[in-house]
């Protein structure tokens, strides 16, 4: 199915068999939670915005819910309501290489890169990460992780390095100045160090 939005916001979406919702992994991915006249209208909503995912519909109800998950951090599990459906939007690197790092004109308004006011170029959208050929959702908590960018910066989160100067996992609060302490200071230091930050 494709959304009825305008092209250059256009995407490409797979759907659920009816009686299915979406779950997410996290509340906070939750975007939106409003009422469509329609699936389709449910579906351009999602398009248009950047950080959306997923979203399911509940043509009885009319509810709409946008997200800012996907498989890797949801699920689509059994709805009470034999009229819901879930549609998420279906992505390939082939959508993000020929723009991304190049002038904003090259992403303007698209949904897959927006312009980067402190680069002027095109990048991942908010709470995603370049990895290399596309722009996958940043990790949660506990997650493994293998680039500095690769964590919720927005949840405090940062991809710790371990003393083999590897990227482990997304942690509170740890960033690269801890990750320093430890590694440079003594063990009496780097308790009082902790001690102070208190």
């Amino acid at each position: 199915m494709s959304s009825p939005a305008h092209a250059i916001y256009s995407s490409t979406l797979s759907l659920s068999l009816q009686g299915h919702e979406f779950q997410p992994q996290y509340g906070v991915q939750l975007i939106f939670n409003k009422t469509a006249r329609s699936r389709l209208l449910c579906s351009a909503a999602c398009s248009q915005n950047p950080s959306c995912r997923t979203f399911d519909y509940d043509s009885s109800s009319h509810r709409c819910r946008l997200f800012e998950a996907d498989l890797t951090n949801g699920a689509i599990i059994a709805a009470a309501s034999q009229t819901s459906i879930v549609g998420s939007v279906k992505l390939s690197a082939s959508l993000y290489a020929s723009m991304h790092n190049q002038s904003c004109s090259a992403c303007q308004k698209n949904r897959y890169q927006t312009c980067s006011s402190t680069t002027n170029t095109c990048q991942c959208p908010g709470n995603s990460y370049w990895n290399g050929s596309m722009c996958p959702l940043q990790l949660f908590e506990n997650a493994a992780c293998g680039q500095i960018d690769a964590c919720r910066s927005d949840l405090n989160l940062s991809c710790i390095i371990n003393s083999y100067g590897e990227f482990t996992q997304c942690s509170i609060g740890i960033n690269l100045f801890t990750i320093f302490v430890y590694e440079n200071l003594n063990t009496d230091k780097i308790f009082h160090f902790f001690i102070n930050l208190k």
